[in-house]
């Protein structure tokens, strides 16, 4: 009877293995080299993708050069779709943190972050500040 619940632990720790949310981290950037942060996308119970972005170090895109009004965040989801997920302001308090928690119907391969002159735009036209690495 000990030798048939012996392969539980392995079938657990298996199993929240293949549960781990993928994470993206980005890379550095010569824009914002201070800036870190990652990206977890996580499927929901509709079959969406929900992706959480977190960024620290980032500064105001104002005191960028040449200064911005605003990060976008925008998923790359193959095929040459790019889909805006939103808008990213960094914190005024002391670790520039900025976060985002967005939708998107198809997994993305790469979340990026451009510095923009309008809040409006709906495909990227700015510098990209941040990346991750293509999956």
């Amino acid at each position: 009877m000990k030798n048939t619940y012996a392969f539980l632990p392995v079938v657990v720790i298996l199993f929240t293995l293949g549960s781990c949310t993928p994470k993206m981290t980005f890379l550095t950037s010569a824009k914002v080299p201070a800036a870190t942060g990652s990206v977890k996308v996580k499927k929901d119970k509709n079959n969406n993708y929900i992706v959480n972005l977190e960024v620290v170090n980032l500064a105001a895109p104002d005191r960028l050069d040449p200064p911005r009004q605003v990060y976008v965040v925008w998923a790359d989801l193959g095929q040459n779709t790019i889909k805006k997920l939103g808008l990213l302001k960094p914190s005024s308090r002391k670790d520039l943190k900025a976060s985002l928690s967005a939708p998107s119907a198809s997994e993305p391969v790469r979340v990026f972050i451009t510095a923009e002159r309008d809040t409006e735009i709906q495909y990227p036209t700015g510098d990209e500040i941040l990346a991750t690495a293509r999956r």
